[in-house]
C-alpha cells in the first residue's frame, strides 16, 4: 500500500517540559513514512531535547509573530504530501497519522479532523468526554475542527495559506477558504491537555490552575 510522506508540523515556544512528550507520541506512531517539522521561536532552544532521527527536522528562529505565520512557515518546510497539526503538549494515539491519512483520503475532504475532543487536566487528575456526532458532510464549508487535529493536503495550503493570526487562525483556514471538510468520529485518538501554560482558559477549568500573565 502506497504511504504518502506526512508532515506533522510543531511550532513550539518555551515549553521545554512537555517536548519529551510530543516527541514519544510521534516516534511512537504506527504510520513510517512521516517527518516531525518543528518551529522553535522561543528564549531557549530545545535542541538539546531533540533526538538523533532524521525524520526530526528542526528549525530554530527569531520570534516569527503570530501562530498563523508559524503554521505559514512550517507548512514551507514541509517536504510531505500531506500536512498534519501536532502540538506540543497534547495527546495523540500511536494510529493516529494512520486513521487520519484514511479519512483523509476516502472522504476525499480538502481537511479532516474532530470535532469534540476529550480533554485531561494533570493538575486536578480530571477528564472532561466529548461525544461524537454524525455531522460528517465533506461539502459542509462551515464545519468546525479542533486546530490540534487538522489534517490536509499540502496542495491546498499552497492555495489558501493561514491569515496573519495570533487565535482563530484555525477557525479561518476552515471556513473561509471554501475547503472541503470530513469530521471524523475517532475522537479517542486524540486529547487535549490542559496545564498552566496553555494558551486559552476553558470554561469548565478553574483560572487559578494557570500561569500569571507575565
Amino acid at each position: 500500500m502506497n504511504q504518502p510522506l506526512v508532515s506533522c508540523i510543531m511550532p513550539t515556544a518555551n515549553r521545554q517540559k512537555y517536548i519529551p512528550f510530543a516527541l514519544n507520541h510521534f516516534l511512537s506512531q504506527d504510520y513510517k513514512n512521516t517527518e516531525l517539522v518543528i518551529i522553535d521561536d522561543g528564549k531557549n532552544s530545545i535542541a538539546p531535547l531533540l533526538p538523533d532521527d532524521l525524520r526530526i527536522k528542526y528549525y530554530y528562529t527569531e520570534p516569527l509573530g503570530s501562530i498563523g505565520a508559524k503554521r505559514n512557515y512550517a507548512c514551507n518546510m514541509a517536504e510531505g504530501e500531506i500536512i498534519m497539526h501536532w502540538d506540543d503538549d497534547d495527546w495523540y494515539a500511536n494510529d493516529w497519522i494512520t486513521r487520519q491519512v484514511e479519512y483523509l483520503s476516502s472522504s476525499e475532504a480538502d481537511i479532516c479532523g474532530i470535532e469534540h475532543i476529550h480533554f485531561f487536566s494533570p493538575v486536578t487528575d480530571t477528564l472532561w468526554v466529548g461525544t461524537a456526532m454524525n455531522r460528517n458532510n465533506p461539502s459542509n464549508p462551515n464545519q468546525w475542527l479542533n486546530g490540534a487535529t487538522l489534517a490536509y493536503w499540502k496542495s491546498f495550503w499552497i492555495t489558501h495559506p493561514f491569515k496573519d493570526l495570533q487565535s482563530g487562525e484555525d477557525d479561518n483556514f476552515i471556513t473561509k477558504s471554501g475547503a472541503k471538510v470530513f469530521a471524523h468520529e475517532y475522537i479517542d485518538g486524540f486529547v487535549a491537555i490542559l496545564h498552566p501554560r496553555n494558551t486559552t482558559v476553558k470554561y469548565f477549568e478553574n483560572p487559578r490552575h494557570k500561569m500569571p500573565k507575565q
